[in-house]
């Protein structure tokens, strides 16, 4: 059976060939989030905002309240986005068929397009993943998945740490 080869490093040494990279990874994934794009409609659009569309795309007639879980925001946060998109004129907010109370939100042409090109962006982006990725061992998926969620897992108890502050 074949052994793994341990790499010991110094910490300064670990600090500057994993921590650094994975901070410069993050921080890009913070900027890519504060980026737009139109999507095809001529309307730039965040992240926050496309994520929202195809949301609504999956689930026609939406409450806000059902929308706001799929998301994982609050409700008052979905209804500013809500806000948002229908003066962009990405949705359409209505009552639910045969209610007098019970909102609905769709999509409109232009939300449909823009949902449309979103998938093929997502399509083209995991195509462009997978390449990268492709070449990579099993065992080395494997230890980039294990560092990755025992990673998340700190954050997560760093951010419930300095919330209780």
């Amino acid at each position: 059976m074949e052994t793994r080869k341990e790499i010991v490093l110094k910490d300064s040494q670990l600090i500057d060939r994993l921590v650094k990279p994975f901070e410069r990874v993050a921080s890009l994934y913070n900027e890519l989030e504060q980026t737009t794009d139109d999507y095809g409609t001529g309307i730039p659009l965040f992240p926050s905002e496309i994520h929202a569309i195809a949301t609504i795309e999956m689930y026609p007639n939406v409450a806000l309240t059902e929308l706001a879980g799929y998301l994982g925001i609050t409700k008052g946060t979905a209804t500013k986005l809500i806000q948002k998109l229908v003066k962009k004129k990405m949705v359409i907010k209505g009552f639910a068929e045969g209610s007098e109370n019970r909102v609905a939100i769709n999509l409109t042409e232009q939300g449909k397009r823009a949902a449309d090109s979103h998938h093929q962006y997502v399509n083209a982006m995991n195509q462009q993943l997978i390449t990268i990725y492709q070449g990579v061992s099993e065992e080395s998926l494997a230890d980039l998945i294990s560092i990755s969620d025992q990673t998340e897992k700190f954050l997560r108890k760093l951010i419930k740490e300095r919330q209780r502050q």
